[in-house]
């Protein structure tokens, strides 16, 4: 939970990949559209459930994906040459205008607000992690699904004023982005009863560019890093002694596209450096830790014949954490550096181009360095379909199974008492012998009613690895509404809730969480526009009958935010913004704090 203080204003400028989308439209040819909307309406609803990849069918669906939406982008960009992703918001009518029709199924500016106002980001306050998400170092692991796919970094920005600028050096198109902030934090420790103020500055600069090498090879580089310096505190840093914290976004990648004959081919290196919790209900500082995440791959899309198509991926991961030897205390974290390596395959079948079905499975082997978590193998194999319900309507359907085998761990050893500490300082390992034989599933709706309405609706049953524990279990819905409900004005709701429950050992806890956000902007004028939301999260972890080193904290959490900002122009604009979070402890005492946040930012696209 805590994660979110090292989070602050990671977000700071959009590059809107749909709109992007939008422009390739224009010249892909008729016999691929219909096969692009397909694609794009998977993307969709398939990121609504948010895990890991090779751990949960939803995230490595989402993978196959993305694999497939940026394949096709590639072969439109070849005869589309220089990008340009603009989006304006026409104030006289009241909507949002692309330049280009919008494709049904796209990824839009209404439904990356709705998702983005639960993330940790800096118009929201919010810290809703959810359970199975937290062994997941390749994303933010929120309750909502990151806006952007596996190939681009996350981002969140002023929805009014959203877009990527081309800059042409010569044969490579390239796309930057600069944001500067500054912040004022009361309670940068989130403690009750000795609070610490600091200011804090974040420097993030966006990079986007491809070089067409050929007609058919294609290399690009997509990523957003930066920094934040903490000015008075800098043993207050999540991962750093200096005062430094490095914030490279997840989805950072090089990527090498290549087509050989009906194939297409993706070679891709794809980094991150960010904070992360090692629970859920983390409430105190010395359970964030910073990770360094390296996913190295290479995928293929075969399109064998009119019908059908073989998608395939192989990636290696890495993991370190960045706390190892920090004297902070939140200093160590390395019982958690692992490597996966993953091999998985999706086979789909669309005679009609209007619907898809297929297979889609795999398996992952995971090794961690040292012996507090078990090593295993994951293994899932399930099918899908992918189904439009008239004109604004897609149904996404997954079903299957799940194995998980680990290795045997030997009895724990405990070493201090529970909560003292990284986990390896508390016990010799997890103490958690458990295997995994379940199903899965995940059903989405997406429907947009019209022009101002989009809303979507997801359930699901899965699960993920963990990291004090071998893996989680949990049900989960996830519900969100955007509209349009007046000139200049915006509005997201969006609510969830997670059931979720570890495999054992004497860290398990079950939680069982909701919460619900709402965010409303207004274009007061042409240059000015207000914003105001809210968050509300109800957390409930409970310690399991065999988990010694468990607590069971039932706890509310809420945030406020005001924000302003002022355009300059096209391609610049200011920020103000105030964030309110509070954190009430129903059983533990000296828990529950505070904290407030002044932030002033300025954002440049070039």
């Amino acid at each position: 939970m805590v994660a979110i203080k090292a989070q602050k204003l990671l977000w700071p400028f959009t590059v809107k990949f749909c709109f992007c989308s939008m422009y390739y439209i224009k010249v892909v040819r008729s016999s691929t559209l219909s096969v692009y909307c397909i694609v794009t309406a998977q993307i969709l609803i398939v990121s609504q459930s948010f895990s890991q990849y090779g751990a949960s069918p939803s995230q490595t669906g989402l993978f196959f994906d993305d694999l497939r939406l940026r394949q096709n982008n590639e072969r439109a960009t070849t005869q589309a040459g220089t990008r340009d992703g603009d989006v304006s918001y026409d104030y006289g009518a009241g909507v949002y205008r692309s330049g280009h029709d919008s494709i049904m199924g796209q990824r839009s500016p209404d439904f990356e607000s709705a998702r983005n106002l639960a993330r940790p980001s800096v118009r929201s306050g919010s810290s809703a992690f959810a359970a199975r998400s937290v062994g997941d170092y390749t994303n933010y692991s929120g309750q909502y699904s990151s806006p952007t796919g596996f190939f681009a970094p996350t981002y969140t920005s002023d929805p009014f004023l959203s877009g990527r600028r081309n800059l042409k050096l010569g044969p490579i198109n390239v796309g930057f982005g600069l944001y500067q902030g500054l912040e004022y934090n009361d309670n940068v420790n989130r403690s009750g009863t000795a609070p610490v103020g600091d200011t804090i500055s974040t420097t993030m600069l966006s990079i986007d560019a491809n070089y067409q090498i050929t007609q058919n090879n294609r290399l690009s580089l997509s990523t957003a890093l930066g920094f934040d310096r903490y000015l008075e505190n800098p043993d207050l840093a999540p991962y750093s002694n200096s005062g430094f914290v490095l914030n490279v976004l997840p989805g950072s990648t090089i990527a090498f596209d290549i087509k050989v004959g009906p194939a297409f081919f993706t070679i891709y290196n794809r980094f991150s450096v960010r904070p992360a919790a090692r629970n859920d209900s983390a409430l105190s500082q010395n359970q964030t830790f910073g990770v360094f995440q390296n996913d190295s791959g290479i995928a293929s899309n075969w399109q064998v014949n009119s019908d059908w198509t073989l998608a395939t991926n192989y990636m290696h991961s890495s993991t370190n954490s960045l706390s190892t030897g920090n004297n902070a205390a939140n200093g160590g974290f390395e019982e958690f550096n692992r490597t996966t390596d993953s091999l998985h395959a999706s086979l789909s079948y669309s005679p009609s181009k209007t619907w898809a079905t297929g297979i889609e499975g795999g398996s992952s082997i995971t090794n961690y360095e040292s012996s507090f978590n078990a090593d295993g193998a994951l293994n899932n194999t399930g099918a899908f379909l992918v189904l439009p319900i008239g004109k604004t309507t897609y149904l996404r359907a997954s079903a299957g199974v799940q194995i998980f085998e680990f290795d045997s761990l030997t009895p724990p050893i405990i070493f201090g008492p529970p909560g003292i500490g990284t986990p390896n300082q508390s016990t010799s390992n997890s103490g958690d012998q458990s295997d995994l034989n379940d199903f899965y599933y995940s059903l989405t709706l997406s429907n947009r009613l019209n022009a101002r309405i989009s809303q979507s609706l997801t359930v699901g049953h899965e699960s993920a690895l963990n990291l004090t524990s071998n893996f989680v279990t949990a049900d989960f819905v996830n519900y969100g509404v955007t509209f349009v409900a007046w000139k200049g004005s915006r509005i997201t709701v969006s609510g969830y809730q997670e059931d979720a429950k570890a495999s054992g050992g004497t860290f398990a806890q079950n939680f069982f969480q909701y919460g619900g956000d709402i965010y409303i902007a207004h274009r007061l004028t042409s240059h000015l526009q207000f914003g105001a939301g809210h968050h509300y999260g109800f957390s409930d972890p409970e310690a399991q009958q065999q988990a010694t080193n468990a607590t069971s904290n039932e706890f509310v959490q809420q945030a406020y935010n005001v924000d302003l900002t002022y355009v300059l122009s096209a391609k610049a604009k200011f920020n103000l913004g105030y964030r309110y979070f509070t954190t009430k402890v129903d059983i533990a005492t000296g828990q529950d704090f505070n904290q407030n946040r002044i932030v002033l930012g300025f954002n440049y696209n070039f």
